[in-house]
């Protein structure tokens, strides 16, 4: 008789619970990536690791226009018309999203410095 092994790959996998879940984690995915970092698709990601810091009004406004350009680029399925900060962290970015979806409050993780990254040279 065969013995059965019991398939662990997908222990401790979350399935997503809502559509609305399966959106943040999209969105997260895109703005937590540095372009670059993915060798197939350098241009892939959002530009506000590359930022020093986020302590200014004019740098806040600076790093919603990266995150804006970023989800029009990468997912303009979302329609997100408006990035709005609300909250910069060290570490992390907690924002409003609006456009043709209804509001969207997300967080990700921002990268340390652009000193400390590594990048794949790739096509501008």
């Amino acid at each position: 008789m065969v013995e059965r092994v019991a398939d662990t790959f997908f222990d401790g996998w979350r399935y997503p619970e809502s559509p609305a879940d399966v959106l943040e984690e999209r969105l997260r995915l895109i703005l937590e990536v540095r372009p670059g970092e993915r060798p197939l698709l350098p241009s892939f990601g959002c530009r506000v690791h590359d930022l020093e810091a986020i302590d200014s009004e004019h740098e806040r406004q600076v790093a919603a226009v990266l995150i804006e350009e970023a989800l029009r680029d990468w997912a303009p399925w979302a329609g997100v018309r408006r990035v709005s900060l609300l909250d910069v962290e060290e570490d992390r970015i907690r924002l409003r999203l609006t456009g043709r979806m209804p509001s969207l409050e997300l967080s990700f993780h921002r990268r340390e410095t652009a000193g400390s990254r590594t990048t794949v040279k790739g096509k501008p």
